[in-house]
């Protein structure tokens, strides 16, 4: 099991973060373009070797979806917010093993569900004025996959409230 904290930098040229344990080692590198219709970021391990790359959908039909990019540039998945009122659940499409993310829209806390056998759980501070979000990853090897969904919540979140 590892505890990871995700930042959205407020102000970065570069559009570059890092993604790190609760002890504040870093455990990925996250790099964003500045300038991007479809708020594209990459996720990188600390040998900077590229694990995903996430892109928003750049014309959509009353919801939101988000892509995943391995690091040869196949689409692993796409993301899909599932239209409710007081609940957030999104679904993940296309992907090997069935994945959903349910969660509670006012306490902000969601779960990630591999094969129904949970696999981790996102919770959202409200500390600061960028976006923190704390990852719990129940098995390390899906820890980098978790990383990119959370990101692409984030993008699919953002393309909402704008």
């Amino acid at each position: 099991m590892i505890t990871l904290v995700i930042k959205n930098k407020m102000f970065s040229i570069t559009g570059k973060s890092t993604v790190q344990d609760e002890n504040g080692a870093d455990k990925f590198i996250v790099k964003g373009a500045v300038f991007s219709l479809r708020r594209k970021k990459q996720v990188y391990d600390l040998d900077g070797n590229l694990l995903y790359t996430i892109k928003n959908k750049l014309i959509r039909f009353l919801t939101n979806s988000c892509y995943i990019y391995d690091a040869d540039g196949n689409k692993v998945a796409r993301i899909k917010q599932k239209f409710k009122i007081f609940k957030k659940e999104f679904i993940l499409l296309g992907y090997a093993d069935e994945i959903e993310i349910k969660g509670d829209f006012i306490q902000h806390c969601l779960e990630i569900f591999k094969n129904g056998e949970k696999i981790g759980e996102v919770g959202k501070k409200f500390v600061s004025l960028v976006d923190s979000f704390t990852l719990v990853s129940y098995n390390d090897e899906d820890a980098p996959l978790l990383v990119a969904l959370v990101i692409a919540i984030d993008n699919i979140n953002d393309k909402n409230r704008s």
